[in-house]
């Protein structure tokens, strides 16, 4: 499905028809008689309205563009977008690594605290 449109002027034709698509895309895919989620950037999918004011809402309020995979409308979960983190190899020490695109970090930027219990607790008693 096309969703360039989101990214559109939201008084451009391409918006339009774009919400106008979205829209019968949800009907379609109703799991109750009369409402669906909002998907506009103050909604975010939490309130559930009739088309007409999910339809103001998105023209006024704009729609959420994070909201990728339209899965509380109707479109299947696509696990390969929506995966956040995937799980490497173990890293020797029992545990293992996630691995997140936003997040690019080692052991080594924590800085080195020792292995004495007591140093620290000296640390804390001298900022007293």
């Amino acid at each position: 499905m096309d969703k360039s449109w989101m990214h559109a002027d939201r008084r451009s034709k391409a918006y339009e028809f774009g919400v106008e698509a979205f829209l019968n895309f949800a009907v379609e895919n109703l799991l109750t008689t009369t409402h669906i989620r909002c998907p506009c950037v103050k909604c975010v999918n939490l309130k559930l309205f009739g088309v007409g004011i999910i339809r103001d809402h998105v023209y006024f309020n704009e729609i959420d563009q994070s909201y990728k995979n339209w899965t509380f409308h109707g479109e299947p979960w696509d696990a390969t977008t929506n995966a956040s983190r995937n799980v490497e190899e173990d890293d020797g020490h029992g545990r293992y690594s996630f691995v997140s695109e936003e997040i690019d970090m080692d052991d080594n930027d924590f800085g080195d605290f020792g292995d004495d219990p007591y140093e620290f607790a000296n640390v804390i008693g001298d900022g007293d």
